[in-house]
């Protein structure tokens, strides 16, 4: 565009200069007039070019910053203990419960930590329950400070049933939480935790009055 105005230009100024000589004492007016428009043209464009550089290169940090505290929000699987064992054993089937600890290791808090479901060993479905009969047994949390855990014990049965060459291979634990920024996430384990974004088509399991939504 800024080629094409300057031939412009000039196809003018030429036919101007050979109708009057005297306008060849302008030329240098022009000239330099023309020379600071283009540099200070090339200048805004340098500049633009540097903010969407420096925009977008925060960007990614921010967003690495907000990965790296999502990463520090931990569950692991482990056995209840042996009050709990005694408590709850036998509510959902012969098998004690598993108790699943979600722990906050970030800095800042995070608000409706969840359990979202399992994945099966060897790729069936995992059916789970939460064994509390009486509401003051268990209270799902809002917030879960920095440092803190929400134990929370879950019957699980598997279809089809885990046999004893898959006992090595642990369950994995899908777990939603939101951040202090107000971005909802979800992990599998202990892979990378993923954004959840709106249209998101993941069905959320668990009893209704423990999910989040």
């Amino acid at each position: 565009m800024i080629a094409g105005s300057l031939l412009v230009l000039i196809a003018g100024l030429s036919a101007w200069l050979l109708k009057d000589g005297e306008a060849w004492g302008a030329l240098g007016q022009w000239a330099g007039a023309l020379g600071t428009v283009l540099a200070v043209t090339v200048a805004l464009r340098i500049s633009q070019r540097e903010a969407d550089a420096e925009s977008e290169r925060r960007q990614i940090e921010q967003a690495e910053r907000e990965l790296e505290q999502a990463r520090l929000v931990v569950t692991i699987i482990d056995y209840p203990s042996v009050e709990e064992e005694l408590v709850y054993s036998g509510r959902f089937g012969p098998e004690p419960p598993d108790n699943v600890r979600i722990t906050n290791y970030s800095p800042t808090h995070v608000f409706y930590p969840r359990i979202e479901g399992f994945v099966h060993q060897n790729g069936g479905k995992v059916i789970w329950d939460l064994p509390y009969d009486d509401p003051d047994d268990y209270t799902a949390p809002t917030v879960l400070g920095a440092g803190e855990t929400d134990s929370i014990l879950v019957s699980l049965t598997y279809d089809p049933p885990i046999t004893p060459d898959m006992y090595p291979m642990r369950t994995k634990v899908i777990i939603g939480f939101t951040d202090a920024g107000g971005r909802r996430w979800r992990r599998i384990a202990e892979s990378t935790p993923e954004r959840v974004l709106a249209g998101d088509s993941f069905k959320v399991e668990g009893p209704d009055w423990y999910r989040a939504d």
